[in-house]
């Protein structure tokens, strides 16, 4: 399982602590949710800290987008060689194209799917697309409780997305990666469960071993 912590999990006051504890971490990227109150209310990053962060980890750098115009932020991201972009499908008229910009920066083109949202209608954009990921919780729902019943649209992101990385993220407790794993997920983004714990990196070889 490759993992890939959220830092807007982390105490805010104490983000530089949390990127030098996670600095030499087996992990797929550091993981930054993009949010502007426009596709959900709450604010987290914007781009002075996005460029602070990017100075103090090496670890590859992977941005989820739960604003209404991710496009207006592709240039300014350039400059960090991202790995992954995660754009919602909730959110773009012409999603084809959005996928296209992701990928003239040089990053992979990710597609991530609320809870209620059903992906069968997004088949045709198996070309387009390097990831998927399913939110399995409520975006920054109450608690971010995770449903377990999500892990059948896991099963069918792999069916209808074979190429595609498969990624899960929202609410993932060590009992709900198990479920996932067993799904088909790919890649988990870790969040509270591992900003909450003691020792990150125990917690991060707890999932991985999944």
């Amino acid at each position: 399982m490759i993992l890939h912590p959220s830092l807007a999990s982390a105490d805010p006051l104490h983000y530089g602590t949390a990127l030098t504890a996670l600095a030499d971490a087996d992990i797929g990227s550091l993981h930054l949710d993009i949010e502007d109150s426009s596709f959900i209310n709450n604010i987290t990053f914007g781009l002075k800290t996005v460029q602070a962060v990017a100075r103090q980890t090496t670890h590859p750098l992977s941005f989820h987008f739960m604003i209404s115009r991710p496009q207006d932020w592709f240039s300014a991201l350039a400059q960090f060689k991202p790995a992954w972009i995660f754009v919602h499908a909730e959110a773009l008229a012409y999603p084809s194209e959005t996928l296209a910009e992701i990928r003239l920066i040089g990053a992979k083109a990710g597609l991530a799917f609320n809870p209620a949202t059903p992906i069968d209608a997004y088949c045709y954009l198996a070309p387009h697309l390097d990831a998927v990921m399913v939110m399995t919780s409520e975006p920054d729902g109450v608690g971010q409780q995770f449903i377990p019943t999500l892990c059948e649209k896991v099963r069918r992101v792999r069916e209808c997305f074979p190429e595609a990385a498969c990624w899960a993220d929202g609410g993932i407790t060590l009992c709900a990666a198990q479920h996932l794993a067993t799904a088909g997920a790919q890649h988990l983004v870790v969040g509270r469960a591992l900003f909450s714990s003691a020792n990150y990196h125990a917690t991060l070889s707890r999932f991985a071993g999944l």
